[in-house]
């Protein structure tokens, strides 16, 4: 029997102060110097996704230094063996170049292709990318777009403030042309192998030792596990696809 309930109900929402839970959250909220800028609730989805790397050594890229308090916390977090790179259009945010032992910063803009590729020439490929910079439609798409395949085969990419896909202010890559919009382009890409109707259908009932092991799909579609949203979060997962297939046992 239906309670009645509809998922286009209007309801409130609550007022809380601790959105989030885990020891990168209780870091961030032991001190209010650091000069961090972030969402409460963005913290479940940073450990969720990136509690792996901590004590490991790999590469962070993060877009956007602002006040170099999230640079402060990753250091903290990830511990000694991670090598972080922040990136800011300011110029005085190279005041935190070396501010801590495994911390770089670099001046550029993250729309600028060729600067994101010299970058990566340094410093990559990345294990783990935060788009926390500029927030605009071009600069969150080019940024994904050049650094995103030339990630390594297992790594995080993560686009914060998504929810500027909503405000006209942030709209500089044309009508209708969003990170919001982009990534759902990418879904569609995710499930490339399954295109093809019927004759799509049968071929992924016979074992791959018996095709031919040629199914064309994008680079995206062989390089990406999963496309996650999150309120004003998008995360890619990178790993390795094969062809699908299916089996009764």
């Amino acid at each position: 029997m239906s309670n009645g309930k509809k998922l286009g109900d209007r309801v409130g929402l609550a007022a809380r102060d601790v959105q989030s839970t885990g020891d990168l959250y209780d870091l961030f909220l032991s001190r209010n110097d650091r000069g961090i800028h972030k969402w409460h609730h963005y913290f479940d989805v940073y450990t969720r996704h990136l509690g792996r790397f901590r004590g490991t050594a790999f590469r962070v890229l993060e877009i956007g230094v602002s006040k170099g308090g999230s640079l402060s916390l990753w250091s903290e977090f990830f511990g000694p063996e991670a090598r972080i790179v922040g990136v800011d259009v300011d110029p005085q945010t190279l005041a935190f170049d070396g501010g801590w032992a495994n911390v770089t910063v670099r001046i550029g803009d993250q729309a600028d292709p060729e600067f994101l590729a010299r970058l990566d020439d340094e410093f990559g490929p990345f294990d783990v990318v935060i788009d926390d910079g500029g927030h605009t439609a071009r600069q969150q798409i080019n940024s994904f777009n050049l650094l995103y395949p030339r990630m390594t085969e297992r790594g995080v990419y993560i686009c914060e403030d998504t929810h500027t896909s909503y405000w006209a202010r942030f709209a500089d890559a044309g009508p209708g042309v969003t990170m919001i919009e982009h990534a759902k382009k990418m879904i569609d890409h995710l499930h490339e192998p399954y295109r093809g109707g019927d004759k799509a259908f049968d071929r992924f009932g016979i074992r791959p030792t018996d095709r031919e092991g040629n199914l064309q799909v994008t680079r995206f579609a062989a390089e990406t596990f999963s496309v996650l949203f999150y309120d004003s979060m998008i995360v890619f997962e990178r790993r390795p696809r094969a062809e699908p297939f299916r089996e009764i046992r």
